[in-house]
């Protein structure tokens, strides 16, 4: 993994963390709905991290390989 792409992963770490506290915040005042997009949004940042590890682990082995 470059330094690009660890940095693009800490940057979603961080939204990832924020929507969490947002949705806790919205959950506590009684706003499901937007807690609830808040929610797939913080999954969606979920997944996205998971690409960005799983493609980036796949260079190094490809790199490891040649």
């Amino acid at each position: 993994m470059n330094n690009t792409e660890i940095k693009r992963i800490e940057v979603l770490s961080y939204v990832q963390q924020m929507l969490g506290e947002l949705r806790s915040m919205a959950y506590a005042t009684d706003y499901p709905m937007l807690a609830y997009f808040i929610e797939m949004a913080y999954i969606e940042s979920e997944d996205t991290i998971r690409a960005e590890r799983e493609a980036g682990s796949d260079g190094q082995k490809r790199d490891g390989a040649a």
